[in-house]
């Protein structure tokens, strides 16, 4: 599992939208926004590490998404957004099973705090359920890489030729390329197929934790170590070790890798006796580690232990081809997972997904599948259950002799105001007037970059420019 960086924020006002995205992009997050409760769930999914959902919102309140989350993405943390008056209504949603809580005006420190410990939740609880699910599921049937393009077929025979071994193997992509599906393909094809498979994510586990997690630890080896507990290498013993996103591993735990990689024991914390351990080593990275080295982050001689045997998965930009049926293998799986009916890709569906950059790769391509059979109204995906391939906002512009041509200067972002000692209502206002002065009064044009429907221009500006608004031209 990679690290969870994507944060889903639900709000109808832009401002809020706009402030929270500015702050969570700084501190190194992916977002996604909603606009409503209807659009929150759309965007939803397991790979978010936190949601920020505002209490009061069109369509589906916050009440109705958070209980809606909780039926569909359980482990994925929800952190309700709420104005002065509303702390009894955030304080019974937690109750009802959200995270936590932030009130207006925000205090961004604290609200980033707990952004960053729901995402630690997030992390933990999915790792949690990969092992159960690893340890407890038997091996099924070695199946074939999907995919016909050239660069699939060569990974396919790369894959049947390393899977007997006994090396080490080293797997690099981008995230989301799918580096554990090709390690589980490479353990099922292997003579340890039939023994466990055991999965960690290197950035999921918190840094203090991480070495009790791997090599495990006595009773009484640290402050809360009430019983002793094996840890994943020895829980790997006679299968596959899979180390994710291998480059992250703390420097001071590389050297003890290294040791058991050549001696084949290792030793729990708290204890002085080594154990014997049979794994077969399998790594991922989504970056350079010759680059970390060349930083002091990486150690050189763990690099080569590592890299016996190199094998790059491509990019799924780099294999378009592949997508449509990629696609119908995704659609199986999930109307096998719900017991439900299949859904099946139209043509100009199938040629929106071609055509996409997916720089999420297979990852993004599931998540795009889930959320569009969960909201299509028959058995055939189109365009438009695709949402967020799609522009946000398709109203075209009313014919109007009386506004200038639109001017293509780029728009000034709440970010480029000076935001301190402003209420929100202020900086909406200031945002929604500079963005119309930039789009040279075309509505249609300022709705599309804001990121609203042109209903909400007119009913913002009623509601908070009302002399602006009889003012400007319709």
């Amino acid at each position: 599992m990679d690290s969870r960086r994507t944060i889903l924020i639900a709000d109808d006002e832009p401002v809020v939208q706009r402030l929270l995205e500015y702050h969570l992009k700084q501190a190194g997050y992916r977002v996604r926004t909603a606009d409503d409760g209807q659009e929150a769930l759309a965007l939803g999914g397991d790979d978010l590490a936190c949601v920020l959902v505002d209490l009061n919102m069109p369509y589906l309140n916050g009440m109705g998404v958070l209980e809606q989350f909780r039926q569909q993405w359980p482990d994925v943390p929800f952190i309700m957004i709420s104005a002065v008056g509303e702390i009894h209504d955030a304080v019974e949603a937690m109750k009802k099973g959200a995270f936590d809580y932030v009130a207006k005006p925000f205090d961004m420190e604290g609200l980033l705090a707990s952004v960053a410990r729901a995402r630690q939740m997030a992390e933990a609880l999915g790792e949690n359920r990969t092992l159960r699910q690893t340890l407890a599921a038997p091996a099924s049937p070695n199946r074939p890489f999907v995919g016909r393009s050239p660069a699939a077929l060569e990974l396919a025979r790369a894959i049947e030729k390393i899977a007997p071994l006994p090396s080490s193997v080293l797997l690099t992509g981008e995230s989301g390329v799918g580096k554990t599906m090709v390690a589980r393909l490479l353990h099922q094809g292997s003579p340890r197929g039939g023994q466990n498979f055991v999965s960690v994510s290197c950035p999921a586990l918190p840094r203090e934790l991480i070495e009790a997690e791997l090599f495990g630890h006595e009773r009484g080896a640290f402050t809360g170590a009430s019983q002793k507990r094996v840890g994943r290498m020895e829980m790997a013993d006679g299968g596959t070790l899979f180390l994710d996103e291998i480059g992250d591993l703390p420097l001071s735990l590389q050297p003890k890798l290294l040791n058991v990689i050549q001696d084949r024991e290792i030793v729990r914390l708290g204890s002085s006796q080594p154990r014997p351990v049979n794994f077969r080593l399998i790594t991922a990275t989504n970056v350079e580690l010759e680059s970390r080295i060349e930083a002091g982050e990486f150690r050189e001689d763990l690099f080569y232990r590592l890299n016996v045997i190199s094998l790059h998965i491509p990019a799924l930009r780099e294999r378009r081809e592949d997508i449509p049926d990629l696609a119908g293998h995704i659609l199986e799986r999930i109307a096998q997972n719900r017991g439900g009916r299949r859904h099946h890709l139209g043509a100009e569906a199938a040629q929106m997904l071609t055509a996409h950059s997916w720089p999420g790769n297979v990852r993004e391509l599931e998540n795009v599948l889930e959320r569009a059979t969960a909201f299509a109204a028959g058995d055939e995906l189109k365009p438009g259950d695709l949402p967020n391939l799609t522009p946000r906002s398709t109203v075209s512009r009313r014919p109007s002799a009386a506004l200038p041509p639109p001017v293509a200067a780029p728009v000034t972002s709440v970010t480029d105001l000076p935001l301190a000692g402003f209420s929100l209502d202020e900086l909406e206002r200031e945002a929604l007037l500079q963005t119309l002065r930039k789009c040279g009064g075309n509505k249609a044009l300022a709705a599309r970059q804001l990121g609203v429907t042109e209903r909400s221009i007119y009913n913002k500006l009623a509601r908070i420019a009302p002399a602006e608004a009889e003012a400007s031209p319709a």
